[in-house]
């Protein structure tokens, strides 16, 4: 298997002895970079035997150039012998085969999800590369079949090698007696040669030697890690090159001695194997493509799957102004009892960079569009009265949540955990100054979260860890910000006297007071907390006018 790097600098002559000029982009005259992630089987390298390619996301070149330590881009496009056992004796054999059949999963998985979107290969912007189709068997789907059968039926192959060991050279002491000339020694018979029961040739064991051979074959030309049991005789070398190219004439000799369901559908594995192997050595075999160009789209829909709700008006995701919103949800808004649209955006980079302003920038405005759609709604009276954007009274606009969601390679190549963390402070985005409740007052948060966990997760069909995961997630979101909120601004709950006091104060507290739907009488006020001076002012003015006046918190 030969390991790629999506946006990586390669020399030209390198790639271009694994790749077809389709699938990179010269950058000068020496070198060049691939824009693709995904899988791909070039049948006339290797010697004619050809080899998988996999292009690994972007996200795995980080500071110190690559995820893996001690190996190189350059030395995994070109993985010797000597390389592959390194991979193997520092444990990066297993974890960079299983992400590489995540990631092919993944793409196909995506493709699934959106078969009839206008990414898709027969749509005009065809990003997705591939001659696959849903029959479609590659080397890669025929080796993930063949482990996930060894892995399921470990009980079987048990029995089968106690069952056909259970007899083998048993001695037969009535033969032995019979037939068995002894040595007498201090008149006790001592016999030298011994009769034994010998079995006749185990069908089921014959199958499974062809299976861990093809295994072991497998964990050579791929650099996994896979324990051959040692009560085998395993066929290696060029008597393994020899059923590679008659496997299948081998098998149909067999075909009528097994009868048990498990049996027959190792046998129609092991046949689908060898029979795509001799296609290979015929040149009979084609190129086999699973690309897709702009990887984040599919970052997107990994995030989206796991957080996202899909259960929206499309409207909400698809703009009036030709934007789409990567990810929305509709959830509790700061000030409790009301809901709020919580907006998020896929950022898929190196693991070096960061937000830039266009992103910072975009995002506002996916904020303001759904601000918008919502007042439009309210407008015209057909909100959903549960949420609140715009609160009559006050003409208070409520809180509107933002955030960025990027991805990391965990160090320890943990799957198993997100290790969703917080980014520095909200990034704060006002028109006027000290004015919590504008509409143009604006927040958005910035979260990493570990690529592997997301890809397993987006493969799992565990539904319980990805509902656990997103209500998680979404509370996280929720309290983090109310936390820097109330740590940046004074909240007052406070009940006036007279029935005009927001006509009478509004200039003043235009953008600073708001009602939420769960008070009656009472408001809520938030002063910034660096405007000391100024908000102590505003609070003697209309102190006096308040029947109750107390400290008060988002929560």
């Amino acid at each position: 298997m030969i390991i790629l790097f999506e946006e990586y600098h390669y020399k030209t002559e390198d790639l271009s002895k694994v790749l077809t000029e389709r699938y990179y982009y010269p950058i000068n005259g020496i070198e060049s970079k691939i824009n693709f992630v995904g899988y791909y089987f070039n049948p006339h390298i290797n010697d004619g035997k050809g080899d998988v390619i996999i292009i690994f996301p972007k996200v795995f070149i980080n500071k110190h150039n690559l995820a893996f330590d001690e190996f190189t881009p350059e030395s995994l496009i070109n993985p010797t012998p000597e390389i592959n056992n390194r991979l193997i004796v520092a444990g990066k054999d297993k974890v960079i085969f299983e992400i590489s059949t995540w990631l092919y999963q993944a793409i196909q998985q995506f493709n699934k999800r959106h078969f009839y979107n206008s990414i898709s290969e027969n749509q005009f912007i065809n990003q997705v590369v591939t001659n696959l189709d849903d029959n479609s068997n590659t080397e890669l789907d025929i080796i993930l079949s063949l482990l996930r059968f060894h892995k399921d039926n470990q009980d079987l192959f048990t029995f089968i090698a106690k069952t056909a060991h259970s007899q083998q050279n048993k001695i037969n002491w009535q033969n032995t007696i019979n037939k068995k000339q002894p040595i007498i020694q201090n008149n006790r018979p001592i016999y030298i040669n011994i009769a034994t029961t010998r079995k006749r040739i185990n069908d089921d064991e014959e199958l499974l030697i062809l299976l861990y051979s093809t295994l072991n074959h497998i964990k050579e030309k791929y650099a996994f890690n896979f324990q051959v049991p040692q009560n085998y005789n395993i066929i290696k070398g060029h008597q393994f090159d020899m059923i590679l190219r008659r496997g299948c004439r081998l098998l149909k000799n067999i075909k009528y001695k097994y009868f048990s369901d498990k049996m027959i559908c190792l046998y129609n594995l092991l046949f689908t194997y060898f029979e795509r192997s001799e296609k290979t050595q015929s040149k009979k075999q084609i190129e086999e493509i699973l690309l897709i160009r702009d990887f984040n789209i599919v970052f997107e829909d990994m995030i989206d799957d796991l957080i996202g709700d899909s259960n929206l008006f499309s409207e909400l995701k698809n703009h009036a102004d030709g934007k789409q919103v990567d990810h929305i949800y509709k959830y509790k808004s700061l000030l409790i009892e009301d809901e709020i649209y919580f907006v998020g955006d896929s950022k898929y980079y190196k693991h070096q960079n960061s937000v830039g302003k266009n992103s910072k920038a975009k995002q506002f405005t996916y904020a303001k569009n759904i601000i918008q759609y919502n007042i439009n709604l309210f407008n015209n009276g057909i909100l959903d009265p549960r949420i609140r954007y715009r609160e009559n009274e006050t003409e208070g606009y409520n809180i509107t949540p933002n955030f960025f969601i990027s991805a990391f390679v965990n160090k320890d190549f943990d799957f198993s955990k997100s290790y969703l963390k917080e980014i520095g402070k909200p990034i704060i985005q006002f028109h006027f100054e000290n004015r919590l409740f504008d509409r143009d007052t604006l927040f958005v948060q910035s979260y990493n979260i570990n690529f592997l966990f997301v890809l397993s997760a987006y493969l799992s069909r565990n539904s319980t860890l990805k509902s656990n995961f997103k209500k998680d997630t979404q509370k996280l979101f929720r309290e983090k910000l109310i936390a820097f909120i109330n740590e940046k601004y004074q909240f007052y709950k406070v009940k006036p006297i007279e029935e005009d006091f927001i006509y009478k104060h509004f200039k003043l507290l235009n953008g600073k007071i708001y009602k939420p739907s769960f008070l009656g009488k009472e408001l809520i006020i938030a002063f910034e907390k660096k405007y000391d001076t100024e908000n102590e002012s505003i609070m003697k003015k209309i102190s006096a006018e308040l029947n109750e006046n107390a400290a008060y918190k988002l929560y």
